[in-house]
């Protein structure tokens, strides 16, 4: 197999930040063709990169981030080698929530660098032995070459078998519950475990994982800045972002790409690591300019290579003996020409690896149910306790709207304060209004469509749902005509008040159709947007909300502390003389 490697030569315009183009089509899909971010300079980057990793962290359902709970580790079943050892290890990242794994450790005392090590969709998870890929054998070279490696299950493979690699539903995602979120919090738990281990350098950490597990590397390594080196393998890509469910939390790329999301990392060091016969065959002639010319900016080009091997997707040895070196170079203090040949291994039998071969797995383990229960009432009293700019600032990447960059809508447009923006309104509302001297302009919604969104794999990873959209089309026309009042009714009402939010209009009149906030049940039915209870939804949007709020027809079920909410419906009258007393 042909070597190749690259030097760029930077732009020399800078060009202001710019989102992914997706190509003209109803919905964005993972298999889009994105442009490259383009940066001007370091200060916006900054911005723009703040924004990713807490957005990363908000679409996983992690902002705030779940308690640390103890993790109970145990380390068993070790088997020594002649410049090795390799041992079993579970520990429960949530509480009876486990982690399973192995944990390889050179010979010697250390403290050694440690690498996390996320073994992607191989039919054999972590066991996985082929000249393909072999995850065996990087943790095995890599404690030969002195790292400590932790080689943990993805979520229902190999020994991880609480829940399915299938988890999730609309109910999860409704409280920020998924199995990208969860992975990347087993993630995120098994850098504290192996700061637990004294034998390990808390500053001399490293990532690496291919194809799902190139995923779980960058995603980890732009959220934690514990990873001090990452190398996610045949991942980082402009025209596939992950095919699985494990890689798509909802909400995460509405208008990113895995490029931008890795680039994040900047400036610890990050190699990307490509192959011909995959999605990254064009990484050298499009992604990896775009990543180093954000290092370049950051004043740190020589921390950011690229490699490409013409093979089909994999984690081969020619892959892996780039890593080493990169590892090696930044972990270790080698010189940058270091080279790390791999040398022959055996991976083990599957009887010194299985953590629970011929164990019982421990007492005490929640079913995904009692997952969901306990990650709900977990969530539930996290909104009571934490401050309210955190809910507010869930909330917004909730919405799409947590985006330093300025929205281009309504800048110039000059204030409209007689002007009312209805939607869902009675015929009769709208022309008393117009009677009264208002100028009354209808919201124009964007049709949703229910069977093209049903063919995208993944689309609220890419895509706002039906509910999601309202609340954008609102924000939109508030924007646009500032100083106007929003009246609104039934579920454009909801949206209403989530809008509200965000664009700020100065009266907003909703009548919210005796909506039931007090359960699930609702939100699912009329205002379903992956995240949104998890951030206190309407709760937390009324407390943003600095106008003048009035809502009725709220019924005996609509309640939200520290608002006043009417169970009868308003005349058009009363909204009228409401509207006029505002202004």
């Amino acid at each position: 197999m042909r070597y190749h490697t690259l030097a760029v030569t930077v732009l020399a315009t800078a060009l202001a930040v710019a989102g992914p183009t997706a190509r003209q089509a109803p919905y964005r899909t993972l298999n889009d063709t994105f442009d490259p971010p383009r940066v001007a300079d370091p200060k916006t980057w900054g911005r723009r990169a703040e924004h990713l990793r807490e957005h990363i962290l908000a679409s996983a359902g992690l902002m705030p981030l779940p308690e640390r709970t103890p993790l109970q580790p145990r380390i068993f079943g070790e088997v020594k080698h002649a410049d090795y050892a390799v041992s079993k290890v579970y520990f429960q990242s949530l509480p009876g929530f486990l982690v399973t794994g192995n944990l390889y450790r050179p010979a010697g005392d250390g403290p050694f660098p440690a690498i996390l090590s996320p073994h992607g969709h191989w039919a054999y998870g972590r066991l996985e032995n082929t000249a393909l890929a072999s995850v065996p054998g990087r943790a095995i070279n890599l404690a030969r070459q002195g790292f400590v490696v932790f080689s943990y299950d993805m979520i229902g493979y190999v020994d991880s078998q609480q829940i399915p690699h299938t988890f999730g539903g609309r109910r999860e995602h409704l409280w920020g519950l998924s199995l990208a979120g969860l992975q990347l919090w087993n993630a995120i738990r098994a850098l504290d475990f192996l700061e637990t281990l004294p034998y390990v350098r808390r500053d001399a950490i490293g990532a690496t994982g291919a194809s799902g597990g190139g995923t779980q590397t960058f995603l980890l390594a732009a959220v934690d800045p514990r990873v001090a080196v990452a190398a996610p393998v045949n991942m980082i890509s402009l025209h596939m972002q992950g095919g699985c469910l494990c890689e798509n939390p909802p909400g995460l790329r509405l208008d990113t790409t895995n490029v931008e999301l890795a680039a994040s990392i900047a400036p610890r060091p990050l190699l990307m690591v490509s192959a011909t016969g995959d999605w990254t065959k064009n990484t050298l002639e499009h992604e990896y300019p775009a990543v180093r010319q954000i290092y370049t900016l950051l004043g740190a080009p020589d921390r950011v290579h690229a490699v490409r091997f013409e093979a089909d997707h994999n984690y081969h040895r020619e892959s892996r003996e780039a890593m080493y070196a990169w590892m090696a170079r930044w972990l270790q203090d080698a010189p940058a020409d270091v080279r790390r040949p791999e040398r022959s291994f055996s991976p083990g039998a599957p009887a010194d690896l299985l953590v629970f071969h011929m164990r019982p797995v421990p007492a005490g383990l929640v079913t995904p149910s009692e997952l969901t229960h306990n990650w709900i009432a977990a969530a539930r009293r996290q909104l009571a306790a934490s401050p309210p700019e955190v809910a507010a600032r869930a909330l917004r990447h909730v919405l799409g709207f947590a985006d330093p960059r300025p929205s281009p809508a309504g800048v110039s447009a000059p204030a409209r304060k007689k002007a009312v923006l209805v939607a869902g309104t009675d015929p009769a509302l709208d022309e008393h209004l117009r009677a009264a001297g208002f100028a009354v302009h209808p919201i124009a919604f964007t049709p949703f469509d229910h069977g093209a969104a049903g063919r995208i794999r993944h689309f609220e990873t890419y895509n706002r749902t039906a509910a999601s959209q309202r609340v954008a089309d609102i924000v939109k026309a508030v924007q646009s005509n500032p100083g106007a009042a929003v009246v609104a009714a039934g579920d454009a009402a909801l949206a209403g008040l989530l809008a509200a939010a965000i664009a700020a209009p100065p009266v907003a009149v909703l009548d919210v159709d005796r909506f039931d906030s007090t359960g699930d049940e609702g939100f699912l039915e009329r205002l379903y947007i992956p995240g949104l209870r998890r951030a206190g939804d309407l709760q937390t949007a009324a407390a943003m909300y600095a106008g003048r709020l009035a809502i009725h027809n709220a019924g005996l079920e609509f309640t939200l502390a520290g608002v006043t909410s009417r169970q009868t419906r308003m005349t058009p009258q009363e909204i009228g003389q409401l509207l006029l007393s505002a202004r």
